[in-house]
């Protein structure tokens, strides 16, 4: 009997902890709930002020906020995403890098987040990586028309042109009216000596968008390339009337009229360029420099003085234009100026250990009277 009142016993006793744990349970599993449904709203709420940063440039702080969102919901792919951006935008890669790395293997099918690390990955030179990240996005994605160029960009990089002719070709396939593919196979077309096959693309291209300048440039350049000039100056002119400050096309047009000897045209052409809108700083030097010796070839020194200022202004480390300037300055007996000029641009190629900018420097200094 005794044995029997103590198995009686355990069997009530477990049966009242089973009913205590069961109890504990129903107890426990609302609470967890409702938890997790403060931490997604708050984690919106840490969104939401992300995007308002984002959207006034405060990067700092809409990085702060992804981040806090991030840590209350730390297997969202869609947040590690746009952390990985914000990152980017303050050129911490290796943070960037690791964001986007865990959203990829939180959600395999994220594409964009693939895509932002095939960009990242570019910013630090790793194209094997980078070509990698823009594939899985493109296999996810046959409509990322900008991943197939920035494959195609890189493989022509690592001069690659049959894959990146390739990659082209699939761009093409997957959307026939986007223009920049054509463009981009055309070019590397030209660069393999497949000067048929790019005019062939450059035609295809000029019929799907015959009022783009970009194709109209392109065009004028295989014209030029065959000393085809009137024809070439036709295309020119039909991209300047589209859009008549268009960088390439005003460069583009000046460099025939400069090799026809018609430098005023040709300067006229380059102030155009420069005045276009969001224009890169290199291209801006280019086109500055590029009216300097337009107007040192017509002996227009006070011209090609103003011209030099400007890129000074524009970009004012560079010794080789101090150099250039200062040599101009000394033959018009501006040696006061001339010097100060030159002793900057003797201090640039030192500090830059450029040896045979600092010797012209010097041997200019020393020449000065």
């Amino acid at each position: 009997m005794r044995l029997f009142c103590s198995l009686t016993k355990i069997t009530n006793l477990a049966t009242n902890l089973a009913l205590v744990a069961t109890i504990a349970g129903a107890i426990a599993l609302p609470i967890t709930e409702n938890v997790y449904a403060q931490a997604q709203k708050d984690a919106t709420e840490w969104i939401k002020q992300g995007r308002q940063l984002w959207q006034k440039n405060d990067i700092s702080g809409a990085v702060a906020a992804y981040s806090q969102a991030a840590k209350l919901e730390p297997k969202n792919s869609k947040i590690l995403t746009s952390l990985g951006f914000l990152l980017t935008q303050q050129s911490n890669y290796s943070g960037a890098i690791a964001a986007l790395e865990q959203a990829t293997k939180l959600d395999a099918s994220n594409a964009k987040a693939f895509n932002a690390l095939g960009f990242v990955y570019v910013k630090i030179k790793d194209y094997p990586n980078a070509i990698k990240s823009y594939r899985r996005a493109i296999a996810l994605d046959r409509q990322n028309i900008d991943a197939y160029n920035s494959v195609g960009f890189l493989l022509m990089e690592q001069k690659n042109y049959s894959e990146a002719t390739k990659i082209y070709r699939q761009a093409i396939a997957a959307a026939p009216k986007e223009v920049k593919s054509y463009l981009n196979l055309g070019y590397v077309l030209k660069l393999t000596g497949d000067r048929k096959g790019a005019v062939a693309i450059y035609n295809q291209a000029d019929k799907i968008a015959p009022f783009d300048a970009d194709v109209l440039v392109a065009l004028g350049g295989l014209f030029a390339e065959q000393n085809q000039n009137e024809e070439a100056i036709i295309k020119y002119k039909r991209a300047l009337d589209v859009n008549p400050r268009h960088a390439q096309a005003n460069l583009a047009i000046a460099r025939v009229f400069r090799g026809q000897g018609k430098y005023t045209d040709a300067i006229t052409a380059l102030r155009r360029a420069a005045a276009a809108r969001n224009i890169a700083t290199n291209n801006l030097v280019e086109l500055q420099r590029e009216i300097a010796n337009l107007y040192i070839q017509q002996g227009s020194l006070s011209g090609a003085i103003v011209a030099y200022r400007q890129i000074i202004e524009i970009d004012p480390e560079n010794g080789d234009t101090y150099l250039a300037l200062g040599k101009l300055l000394v033959t018009q007996q501006r040696l006061i100026e001339a010097r100060k000029t030159l002793e900057t641009a003797e201090r640039l190629f030192n500090q830059q250990g450029n040896i045979d900018g600092l010797a012209q420097a010097r041997k200019a200094l020393s020449e000065i009277k």
